[in-house]
């Protein structure tokens, strides 16, 4: 790619089963697993400097876990229960030198949430709602104030099915290429540069690819993300920050600056 969109990769122990941003544009939540142990792993990085600045692991007593909020402190995880029922769920709020959760709610769920509160059923009156700060426990007195929602700076590509219109304009496009996507394209416009994921048939299995064009439709790079694949996936790739944001290899996590 050009010389201003610099390319910064970090690799993990185990795959990558979900990146997960938060209302600190400086940080980014990493979620690996462990498939013979069965533990989840979260990583908290950082951007500048480039580097993993907590971690804490969970094992099968608390499979299952789903990040909802973060920050350098503490971490606010939801866990569905065994008949994936969402109105009763676990709520747990752990600071990240890890042991005993400091807060937590037994069968309930999370109507509303904010960085450092939740809103949820009233425990004894129904129709009833609660305000309560999940680092401490304490019910509030009154609403907290609305954030701003921080998700207004992410971008998910838009995904073309093969029996889509659109999806034989991108296989015209890169026959000059000499490449013919099968399946699935993710497309994303995003200022001056354009986002595009697709699969190919190979030996073996499909391969998916995330390629990266200018505004003009030149394509600068073409980056392999996964291959022998027996399947297609889903959100390959996100922009968040003015970052594109992508794995390879299962386990590598990719930033390019936009």
């Amino acid at each position: 790619m050009e010389a201003e969109n610099t390319h910064h990769q970090v690799s993990f122990d185990f795959p990558i089963k979900s990146i997960i941003p938060g209302s600190d544009e400086n940080l980014l939540l990493i979620e690996t697993y462990d498939d013979q142990l069965k533990s989840q792993t979260f990583l908290l990085l950082s951007f500048e400097p480039l580097a993993i600045i907590r971690a804490i692991s969970f094992g099968e007593e608390y499979a299952g876990l789903v990040s909802k909020s973060y920050d350098e402190e503490h971490l606010l995880f939801i866990q569905y229960s065994d008949q994936n029922n969402p109105d009763l769920t676990n709520i747990h709020t752990f600071n990240w030198k890890g042991g005993e959760p400091s807060f937590s709610l037994q069968n309930t769920r999370i109507i509303q949430s904010g960085t450092t509160w939740i809103k949820v059923p009233h425990p004894h009156f129904s129709n009833k709602e609660i305000y309560v700060d999940h680092k401490s426990g304490s019910k509030l007195k009154e609403a907290p104030p609305i954030e701003s929602d921080f998700l207004d700076d992410i971008y998910y590509a838009i995904a073309y099915p093969e029996e889509s219109e659109y999806f034989q304009w991108f296989v015209q496009y890169f026959t000059k290429h000499n490449i013919t996507p099968c399946r699935q394209i993710e497309y994303l416009k995003f200022k001056n540069s354009i986002l595009i994921s697709y699969y190919e048939n190979k030996e073996g299995g499909m391969i998916n690819s995330l390629a990266f064009l200018d505004k003009e439709g030149s394509v600068l790079e073409q980056v392999l993300l996964d291959e022998n694949l027996q399947g297609i996936g889903k959100d390959t790739f996100f922009v968040y920050r003015n970052k594109a944001i992508f794995v390879t290899d299962k386990n590598t996590l990719n930033i390019y600056d936009l």
